[in-house]
């Protein structure tokens, strides 16, 4: 007896440590890092060379291919992930879609860290892609590619400073006279500061610089290329973990000047995930980051922007477990906006229902619709509408990247201590 005791407490340490070790692994080399996807459906009144159609569509998208490499010190990491739309008619629609990302970061010191990345997207159905953009935008190859760069530095146990760097270029195969009028090249530079006060209360506060200009150094008539300084302040207020309340608010100088506000709840309901938030801010065909949140996700930059326009909408989010076995996804948007001296209203929802039917087996539906009351590339007003259904294949598991509290947007501390966890950035688009 005695000696099993003393077996025992020589062994429970070791499986211990290297149940640690094991949780603390860094993950490295290749890995598929979502399912394999195959649907079918209709798609009804898209948009092609300012002509409604529709027809039946298969798309069948692949796993993400990602390679992962880190050590103490830095990170490094690319994946890869095509997509193929088959339409049953107008097979000359026919697509292959890319999307693909570069990510590398590296730890200077105990204070100051750098990352960069790059992304680059390449499809036939920005709209579909964009889903947080105020102008929806017909079927035709569309293009974007993005870099960023910046710094980290952490002032003390509550107070980080970043400063980054955009750049992004943009085109697309539009007809008539719209031309080359989505070729552009954008870029801005920012300044952020973010402050934990305690796990309840963090405000942030950033300074921007944003430009676009078109690639062909005329651009479209009645466009205002002017460059925009942005100033804007943020203060979130984390009740509970499963309660957040996010306010931004500030002021931008183009052509003309203008404030900005925007304000968001987001609410967990047992395994739901749930936000709604309101938004006015520059006008832009790209997505900006959800209001609020930490400073590196406040930073005002978006590809294909407006100068010269102020957009207003409201936003409502659900995402996760309605049980163990059905998932809801959920996107809603209203807005409106200013095209020249005409006011665009929009719609825009995206839903989609899973069933679990095993651990790496999901069926799906999905139902989505784009509506515009003005449209550059239409002569009437845009009503789409989009139901699909498939099964998705899990192939394999995915490395445990970041913290799953942090990506709805939690604080990390969960006690009155300051923070001195890094925060995780978010993901680039």
């Amino acid at each position: 007896m005695i000696r099993g005791r003393i077996l025992l407490q020589r062994i429970v340490p070791l499986l211990l440590m290297g149940a640690v070790g094991w949780a603390q692994e860094r993950p490295n080399g290749f890995y598929l890092t979502s399912p394999l996807s195959i649907s079918s459906g209709y798609d009804e009144n898209f948009v092609v060379n300012s002509v409604a159609q529709s027809d039946a569509v298969s798309i069948l998208t692949s796993p993400t291919f990602a390679w992962l490499t880190s050590t103490p010190r830095t990170s490094f990491s690319a994946d890869y992930q095509p997509e193929f739309e088959i339409f049953a008619r107008d097979q000359n629609l026919n697509a292959w879609n890319h999307s693909a990302t570069l990510r590398y970061s590296y730890r200077i010191n105990g204070r100051l860290s750098m990352d960069a990345g790059d992304s680059f997207l390449s499809t036939s159905d920005a709209s579909r892609q964009l889903a947080e953009s105020q102008f929806l935008l017909p079927i035709g190859r569309f293009q974007e590619n993005s870099f960023f760069a910046g710094l980290k530095y952490r002032l003390d146990h509550r107070t980080i400073l970043f400063f980054r760097f955009d750049h992004a270029v943009t085109t697309m195969a539009l007809s008539g006279p719209l031309g080359s009028g989505l070729d552009q090249m954008a870029y801005a530079g920012s300044m952020t500061l973010d402050h934990t006060v305690s796990r309840h209360h963090s405000f942030t506060g950033s300074y921007a610089y944003l430009q676009v200009r078109p690639l062909d150094g005329v651009g479209t008539a009645g466009y205002s290329y002017q460059a925009v300084n942005s100033l804007h302040a943020g203060y979130m207020y984390t009740v509970n973990p499963d309660l957040i309340f996010r306010v931004t608010g500030g002021v931008v100088r183009g052509r003309e000047f203008a404030y900005t506000a925007g304000g968001a709840v987001e609410k967990q309901f047992r395994g739901l995930w749930m936000i709604a938030g309101y938004q006015r801010y520059l006008s832009f065909f790209g997505g900006l980051v959800a209001t609020g949140g930490t400073a590196a996700e406040t930073v005002p930059f978006a590809n294909g922007l407006q100068s010269n326009s102020i957009f207003q909408a409201v936003s409502l989010r659900a995402r996760g477990n309605l049980t163990k076995r059905v998932g809801l996804e959920f996107k809603g948007e209203k807005g409106q906006a200013s095209l020249g001296d005409r006011s665009v209203r929009s719609l825009i929802i995206q839903s989609r229902l899973d069933y679990r039917l095993t651990e790496r087996v999901i069926l799906f539906v999905r139902a989505e619709y784009y509506g515009q009351n003005i449209s550059q590339f239409s002569e009437s007003p845009l009503s789409r509408r989009r139901y699909f259904g498939g099964l998705e294949f899990v192939l394999s598991r995915p490395p445990q990247l970041e913290d799953t509290a942090r990506r709805h947007g939690k604080t990390p501390t969960e006690s009155e201590e300051p923070q001195t966890e890094e925060p995780h950035a978010p993901e680039e688009r």
